[in-house]
């Protein structure tokens, strides 16, 4: 039992160990979620195994009692965590969609909720009828079956993206930065700054008054439908929270994120002689992630800090977000799925040949 115990305090501190590698070194890519999962379950077990340690060795009352309350903890959250999802997703999305209107971009996460259960309720169903169908039950089966691992690959990859995207804010205490860049969004039909555009600027603000001596950088562009350059009304806003117009630097010819951030990190390199340093990104929590993701592809060192959006309206956006973040990541996922495609015709192929023989 003692070495079981030792072996799994080792297992525990190589994954407190991953996880703070890639916390200090490098956060954007889904490893970053994977290992901070691993910390915590390698962590949990090994508190586990201690209790039992303790237990089995004396009758101790409150070591026992600690155990059974971990166990039933983990039980619960993980009977829990399902159903808290979907009526999550579907109670948001119905309260975003009363709020901002029945339009495609609003529907994601109650979308999402109701393929949720469907894919419970309905899938088997459909699934036993269609497989049962003479001569073409054999390709159906064969098309469900591929389509549950791509559904069970997106899932993992769905949920390593919200951890490591909502990890990936933990701020680095004794880091300091000389560049904080401020994404711009829509503005108002006055060209003013809306709501969300003016958290993103009040949360650069907070950055900027934490690092003392840095400048702010406005980004966005004008769209077609705007009075003006997004970063112009950033700017403006900024000065009315009390920056000083010399403190901030102004990139408007942006249209999109990786615009932004490409634009940006050009205006800055030119401004510090090709040695900006490593920037802070301020954009929505929601939004975090995939900016940094992009910075990695431009080369850009950064971090990233996200301004508070309500939850009904971050988890529909988060679902967007996703869908960007699999576009961003195509060819990869397109080159996965092929040779997923290729080991499962190959496995099916095999075990259509050995049944009839067994």
């Amino acid at each position: 039992m003692e070495a079981f115990a030792l072996a799994a305090i080792c297992l525990a501190a190589t994954g407190q160990l991953w996880f703070w590698r890639l916390h200090t070194h490098e956060q954007r890519s889904l490893w970053y979620g994977l290992s901070f999962l691993v910390a915590v379950g390698t962590a949990v077990v090994a508190i586990e195994v201690l209790l039992l340690q303790a237990f089995s060795l004396e009758s101790h009352p409150v070591a026992e009692q600690i155990n059974l309350v971990v166990i039933g903890v983990m039980a619960v959250a993980l009977l829990a965590f399902p159903v808290a999802l979907v009526v999550t997703l579907v109670a948001s999305g119905v309260r975003l969609i009363r709020r901002e209107g029945a339009n495609p971009r609003n529907m994601l996460s109650l979308g999402l909720g109701i393929l949720v259960v469907a894919y419970v309720i309905v899938w088997p169903q459909v699934r036993s009828a269609l497989t049962s169908v003479p001569v073409l039950g054999r390709v159906f089966d064969l098309v469900f079956g591929f389509a549950a691992i791509l559904l069970g690959i997106a899932g993992v990859a769905f949920t390593l993206y919200t951890v490591s995207g909502l990890v990936a804010q933990i701020p680095h205490r004794h880091r300091r930065y000389q560049r904080i860049v401020v994404l711009g969004s829509g503005l108002m039909p006055d060209g003013s700054v809306t709501p969300l555009l003016a958290h993103r600027v009040e949360r650069g603000v907070e950055m900027w008054r934490r690092n003392p001596g840095s400048a702010l950088v406005m980004s966005g562009g004008k769209g077609a439908d705007e009075a003006q350059p997004e970063s112009h009304a950033m700017r403006a806003y900024a000065e009315s929270l009390g920056v000083p117009a010399e403190a901030i630097l102004v990139e408007d010819k942006s249209a999109n994120t990786r615009e932004n951030l490409r634009f940006s990190a050009q205006l800055l390199a030119d401004k510090d002689s090709g040695n900006a340093g490593r920037i802070l990104v301020v954009t929505d929590d929601y939004h975090v992630f995939r900016a940094l993701l992009i910075t990695r592809e431009l080369g850009v060192p950064a971090d990233g800090v996200g301004s508070h959006v309500r939850l009904y309206f971050s988890l529909n956006a988060l679902v967007r977000e996703w869908v960007a973040y699999v576009s961003l990541r195509r060819a990869f996922y397109t080159r996965l799925t092929i040779a997923l495609l290729v080991i499962y015709l190959v496995a099916s192929g095999f075990n259509a040949m050995v049944a009839p023989s067994a």
